[in-house]
């Protein structure tokens, strides 16, 4: 009898620092996660295809329902079909500041504290962003930051996007870093942690000079902050790595085929992993499985062989 399929919605962060794991339903849309420890073992065949992950109900700032899509529909690009994308009910608070419209659960979970940051990833590349106050740690966690600083607390998730909006006017900074890119920066570093998170305390202080400028900071609308984000544990090994310039790309495509490693690290929807007795790390980009359906099993990935560099 052939394992279940389970379809991949990535790599998942808890709301504090812990372990995060890859995001796994079955058919019955009950959760399978895999805990992404350092050691955990993980083996899967990649079936071809990819499919919509359905959409979300709001229903208030602390309570969601994840649907799964109603016609299990392939999908060519993005993570939704077109119905579920219509569906989605979060789908509106990135224009909620402009429109004023949302449904009563979006509206009360963007009538809560959301916060301000500025995080940088390792290819060297600052964005602006925004977290609700209960995602403040995990936001930055999911998206695979290295360095980070918030900058702004405000009232609600409408004053914290009119700010976004005012930084990237004002001082050029983007609001979308690819996620592979940020996947592939850890490969070729070009610079150090300590450059990195230097940069990002020089540009957070710019946005902070700018909040403070305005003439409602300080009020009951938002005021400015200086509070550094603390990396996940679980991304150590992948940060020496990079810093070191030590780090191999994972020699296969993770959207088909058979896999198997050892998870030695986790950075966003990175995975720092070891094949058989290589000493080498590599770098996996698990962003590439969501959508897709997986069967877990005992599949090895083979090690390339790797030239050591001559100097």
């Amino acid at each position: 009898m052939q394992d279940q399929a389970l379809l991949c919605r990535g790599i998942s962060w808890p709301a504090e620092p812990g372990t995060p794991k890859l995001a796994l339903r079955d058919e019955n849309d009950k959760a399978r996660g895999i805990a992404l420890d350092n050691g955990a073992e993980l083996g899967f065949d990649v079936l071809p295809g990819r499919w919509c992950l359905g959409h979300q109900l709001v229903h208030d700032r602390t309570h969601r329902t994840q649907v799964p899509c109603p016609t299990g529909a392939e999908v060519q690009r993005g993570t939704q079909c077109e119905s579920c994308e219509a569906a989605d009910q979060s789908r509106a608070m990135h224009d909620f500041h402009r429109s004023g419209r949302a449904g009563a659960g979006l509206r009360d979970y963007l009538m809560q504290e959301h916060w301000l940051y500025v995080a940088s990833f390792a290819h060297g590349v600052s964005k602006i962003g925004t977290a609700a106050n209960p995602s403040k740690w995990r936001r930055l966690a999911e998206q695979g930051a290295v360095s980070a600083r918030y900058v702004g607390l405000a009232a609600d998730g409408a004053q914290v996007r009119i700010l976004e909006d005012l930084v990237t006017r004002e001082l050029g900074f983007t609001q979308q870093v690819r996620a592979q890119s940020k996947v592939r920066g850890l490969l070729g570093s070009r610079t150090s942690f300590a450059a990195l998170d230097g940069a990002t305390s020089e540009r957070a202080s710019q946005v902070r000079e700018l909040l403070a400028s305005l003439p409602n900071s300080g009020d009951e609308t938002f005021h400015v902050v200086d509070e550094p984000w603390e990396a996940p544990a679980q991304a150590a090994a992948l940060l020496e790595g990079w810093e070191a310039n030590a780090l191999q790309p994972y020699p296969a495509d993770l959207a088909v085929g058979e896999h198997g490693f050892t998870v030695a690290a986790v950075l966003g929807q990175g995975l720092g992993v070891r094949l058989g007795d290589a000493p080498d790390l590599f770098v996996a980009d698990a962003s590439l499985l969501k959508g897709r359906k997986i069967v877990l099993g005992q599949y090895v990935t083979e090690s390339p062989a790797i030239q050591s560099a001559l100097f």
